[in-house]
């Protein structure tokens, strides 16, 4: 199924198309209607010079015809494209240029005028052949050389055709570059629609196409996106609202039960239930987290993302040293002023590192640093991910390895939300010697310059 074309490229080709034709139509009309009028004159011309010859044949007393003076002097004024003769039955000059000689035979002898053309290599001519009085067996023939430089018609006709193409040509380039100017102003406001859907995000779904700006022929489409934007909004806030609710209906069922374990009398037992709760508890926790970073709003609030970092390094230390890791801050001493929110930032942080802190082995480092430019940095020197896995790692609920329990695949999921919620992204980067290396950037808070 071939890619449908542009709305401007088609107005074009179809206006071009109908612009070519009419105006093929007008010129061809134009064009018939000066060569009818162009044979006509001829016919008119080569008539009356055909009546004034017959007006002038008279016959001397030796029988031969002759021209009176006042019809010779008005042929020879009518131009040196016209020639005229007197010819008999079997086509013998009898008067005229070249006297006794035969004329072709395609020059018509018939009963009464007969208009002809003649070609040969070098000109085209037009004639008439009329016969003199009744039944004299004589007939007068006027010729016009079409292609002397006194006849004007037929070179106008001819010029019309070459100049015309051009002109038609022309106008028609001028008359599609106004067409695209026009159509590019009209079709203005849907362009300006899809600069604004181009602008909507999930946490900003109470935006709205302007239907009430769009043309009329727009409109029902304007009208049917922001009813599909009402049903996705109705549709998130539901999916939002049941994550949240169910979310904070397990956290009192999880203490009564971290409760009751603590009354299994197997030790082992009760150990293997108190890590499941404790891992339950978890991916609840990150539950709220993505909650509640959906639920934020707008974020202009002005943080300390160094003061922020070294928290985060403080707080999760002991975790690292535990499972044979280090953990350690990388940053300058003054404070890095950003946009954004200190709870969600944190929570991005302590994501990040329990990434770091799940998929390395023990011994390995992870460093969390803050940067001049506003990017918070969390690498370390483990495996890395794989080119193939990058892609899908920032879904929610993405694992690689699903035999396990003991992550959730909500991680880093919480991480790309906090980033949204911040209008920026996570990136990733190959820690070099081997690793990954997880960027977030934050807006910095320029200082206003003194005055």
């Amino acid at each position: 199924m071939s890619r449908p074309g542009s709305i401007l490229s088609r107005i074009l080709w179809m206006h071009a198309a109908a612009l070519l034709a009419t105006t093929l139509i007008v010129a061809s009309a134009v064009y018939l209607f000066l060569d009818s009028t162009a044979d006509r004159l001829q016919r008119q011309t080569l008539t009356a010079h055909a009546e004034t010859l017959q007006r002038g044949l008279v016959r001397g007393g030796d029988g031969a015809l002759y021209l009176r003076g006042e019809a010779a002097d008005a042929i020879r004024g009518s131009g040196a494209s016209f020639s005229y003769r007197v010819i008999d039955k079997g086509g013998r000059v009898v008067l005229g240029a070249r006297r006794g000689a035969r004329v072709d035979d395609a020059v018509p002898r018939d009963p009464g005028p007969s208009f002809f053309r003649q070609h040969s290599r070098r000109a085209v001519f037009s004639g008439l052949s009329v016969p003199v009085g009744q039944g004299g067996g004589l007939w007068i023939v006027v010729i016009q050389n079409l292609e002397h430089p006194d006849v004007i018609v037929d070179d106008i006709v001819q010029q019309f055709l070459l100049w015309g193409a051009l002109l038609i040509a022309l106008i028609l380039a001028v008359l599609l570059a106004v067409d695209l100017l026009i159509v590019r102003r009209a079709l203005r406001p849907v362009n300006a629609a899809s600069s604004h859907v181009r602008t909507l995000d999930v946490h900003d779904l109470d935006v709205r196409l302007p239907d009430a700006e769009m043309p009329t022929e727009i409109r029902p489409l304007a009208v049917a996106v922001n009813q599909a934007l009402d049903r996705v909004a109705r549709g998130y806030g539901i999916q939002r609202d049941f994550i949240a609710d169910a979310a904070h209906e397990l956290r009192t069922p999880l203490a009564i039960a971290r409760m009751r374990v603590d009354a299994v009398a197997d030790a082992e037992v009760a150990a293997a239930l108190r890590a499941n709760l404790d891992q339950l508890g978890r991916i609840v926790g990150q539950l709220l987290d993505i909650a509640d970073a959906d639920n934020a709003p707008p974020i202009r609030d002005v943080v300390d993302l160094q003061a922020l970092a070294m928290a985060a390094v403080q707080d999760m230390a002991p975790l690292a040293i535990r499972g044979g890791r280090s953990i350690a801050f990388d940053g300058g001493d003054g404070e890095m002023a950003v946009y954004g929110s200190a709870r969600l930032i944190t929570r991005a942080l302590g994501a990040l590192i329990e990434n770091a802190l799940h998929h390395t082995p023990p011994g390995a480092s992870i460093i969390v640093g803050v940067h001049e430019d506003g990017t918070l940095s969390v690498a370390d020197d483990g495996p890395g991910v794989a080119a193939e896995d990058r892609p899908h790692m920032l879904r929610r609920f993405w694992r690689k390895d699903r035999s396990g329990n003991a992550h959730s695949g909500l991680g880093l999921a919480i991480v790309a939300q906090v980033a949204r919620v911040h209008r920026t992204m996570v990136d990733y980067a190959g820690t070099p010697g081997g690793g990954a290396t997880f960027l977030i950037r934050f807006e910095p808070v320029r200082s206003s310059p003194t005055p």
